[in-house]
């Protein structure tokens, strides 16, 4: 006689042996029986979503990575170009300077490309960071 799962034979029978109490013993069995289905139902669910944000937070994790790896490569590659660019530029006003001396020898137009070289020598100072025209 299973009093959670079939009553429906026994259910005269087991009214006269054990009376009332047993119909609210049942009623508790199935209550008692409910409750638990629904919480393992209910803690299935919560073992699949936490499963689904674990899986998210992965992704999310390796795709701060990946940024995190790239940001790096173009702060190299940035640094790089800059230091590039700083070297040919001290090429370029060490060139100008040799272009004033040579200037200044052959005597033509000896103002206008002083004025023009000086400028130039600034803006290049001035695109290399000197704070000072």
């Amino acid at each position: 006689m299973d009093p959670v799962g079939g009553l429906s034979s026994d259910w005269p029978q087991f009214l006269e042996q054990f009376g009332a109490a047993s119909l609210i013993f049942a009623a508790f069995m199935f209550l008692l029986r409910w409750v638990l289905k629904t919480q393992d139902k209910i803690l299935d669910d919560a073992k699949e979503e936490r499963k689904l944000s674990q899986g998210v937070m992965i992704s999310y994790q390796k795709t701060l990575e990946q940024m995190n790896m790239q940001a790096g490569e173009l702060h190299r590659q940035v640094t790089e170009a800059h230091a590039y660019q700083r070297s040919e530029h001290e090429k370029m006003i060490e060139g100008i300077g040799n272009v004033c001396i040579s200037s200044q020898q052959h005597g033509k137009c000896l103002e206008q490309i002083t004025r023009n070289l000086d400028e130039q020598g600034k803006i290049l100072l001035r695109i290399n960071g000197d704070k000072h025209d």
